[in-house]
C-alpha cells in the first residue's frame, strides 16, 4: 500500500489544520469497490467494465469523509455508480442520477456527510500523457515521437514523405491492421503507429506535360483533377477542385537545375478576388484573375538545385463568379544542359 499524504478538504477536520488522508490502491471485485472512510481509494480502471462504490454504513455521531482517485486507462470509459448505507443517499453537484460519467485520465471525487446523507462536494478531471511513436516505415519523418492526451481524439497527426510513393495513412501494423485518423481517440494500447505506402502514379503528366518529365502533385483535402474537356493543347488541363469561400487548393511540381520553364494557364473567378496564383521557390511571381484565355508564362531559373512550383487558387469570404476554377496545361521544363 502506497502511503501518501493529502490536504482533508477545507474545515472537514474542524480544528482549523488539515488533516493528513491516506491513498489507499482497491482492486475492483466483481465490479464493486469498498471505499474507506478518511482516506484516498485509488482504483485503476483498465477495462470499461461498469465499477459500484460502496459507501460503509453510518456511524452515529462521527462525520464521514471519501476521496476517490479513479485513474481510467480503458479505451472506453466504465459507467460509475454509487451505493450508499441503507437509509442513505447520495446527492451531486450537477449530476441529476445516481450514476456519474467519467472522463478517461484521473478523475478525482471528494465525498463528504451531509444531514441528507452522502454529498458530492468536489470533483475533477486531470488529463493523462500518451506518447505515441510513428515508424515512417522507410520514409522521412522527425521527430517521430509525439505526446497526445489519452483518450481525446489525435487532432493532428504527422504527415511522412518518401519519394515515389504516396501516403496511405497510419496504421496499428505495417502491413493490414487497423488505419487511425486525427479523428480517432488515443488509446493506451496503441503506443506505435506505422506509415503505409503505394507507388505513386500521376494522373496529371501524360496530359498537361509533353516532355513527360516533371511529376505533379495535389494532396489537398480537395485535389486537383485532370479536365478532359478543356485543353491548351488538344490533350486535356489539370483543373483545380471545387473549393469553398476563404478555401485553397493547389497543383505543385520540383524542377531541378538551371533551365526555361514555361507553362500555359487561364482562370474564371471573381476578378480581383478569386485568383490563380504561381509560385516558384517559394515566392508568388505572377497571378490571374477574371475571366481569361489561354496565356502561356515563362520563367528562368539560374540557379542550381531544387525549385519548387506551385499553382494555388484561392477564394476570399465571398462571391463566386464563371466556372470558379484555373486550369494550367502545357508544362515545359527544359534544363540548360
Amino acid at each position: 500500500m502506497d502511503l501518501v499524504y493529502i490536504p482533508q478538504l477545507e474545515g472537514a477536520s474542524g480544528f482549523g489544520a488539515p488533516s493528513r488522508y491516506l491513498i489507499v490502491r482497491a482492486i475492483p471485485d466483481g465490479g464493486r469497490v469498498e471505499l474507506r472512510d478518511r482516506c484516498v481509494t485509488r482504483i485503476e480502471a483498465k477495462t470499461s467494465d461498469p465499477l459500484e462504490l460502496v459507501f460503509p454504513p453510518v456511524v452515529p455521531g462521527a462525520a464521514r469523509d471519501f476521496f476517490v482517485r479513479l485513474v481510467v486507462t480503458a479505451d472506453e470509459v466504465p459507467e460509475v455508480t454509487f451505493a450508499p448505507g441503507e437509509g442513505e443517499s447520495i446527492s451531486f453537484e450537477d449530476v441529476d442520477d445516481d450514476v456519474l460519467k467519467c472522463e478517461t485520465g484521473v478523475n478525482i471525487f471528494a465525498f463528504t456527510e451531509s444531514d441528507e446523507g452522502i454529498f458530492l462536494v468536489n470533483r475533477k478531471q486531470v488529463a493523462i500523457d500518451l506518447e505515441v511513436e510513428f515508424d515512417p516505415c522507410g520514409g522521412e519523418l522527425d521527430p517521430t515521437k509525439y505526446t497526445f492526451k489519452l483518450g481525446a481524439q489525435y487532432g493532428t497527426l504527422p504527415k511522412p514523405t518518401m519519394e515515389g510513393q504516396t501516403f496511405l495513412g497510419w496504421y496499428t501494423k505495417a502491413q493490414e491492421g487497423v488505419k487511425v485518423t486525427a479523428g480517432d481517440r488515443c488509446k493506451t494500447g496503441v503506443t506505435r503507429l506505422f506509415a503505409q505506402w503505394e507507388r505513386y502514379v500521376d494522373p496529371f503528366v501524360d496530359h498537361i506535360c509533353p516532355k513527360k518529365n516533371i511529376t505533379f502533385f495535389s494532396e489537398d483535402v480537395v485535389p486537383w483533377f485532370v479536365d478532359a474537356a478543356e485543353s491548351a493543347s488538344g490533350s486535356g488541363s489539370a483543373r483545380s477542385g471545387a473549393i469553398s469561400d476563404s478555401g485553397h487548393t493547389s497543383l505543385t511540381a520540383t524542377v531541378r537545375g538551371r533551365g526555361t520553364f514555361s507553362f500555359k494557364w487561364k482562370v474564371s473567378s471573381e476578378e480581383g478576388y478569386d485568383k490563380l496564383h504561381f509560385i516558384a521557390d517559394g515566392i508568388e511571381v505572377a497571378n490571374i484573375s477574371g475571366t481569361t484565355e489561354w496565356a502561356t508564362y515563362t520563367l528562368s531559373f539560374a540557379e542550381e538545385g531544387a525549385h519548387p512550383v506551385e499553382w494555388k487558387y484561392d477564394k476570399d469570404g465571398s462571391v463566386a463568379n464563371g466556372s470558379d476554377c484555373g486550369w494550367i496545361d502545357d508544362v515545359v521544363w527544359t534544363p540548360e544542359s
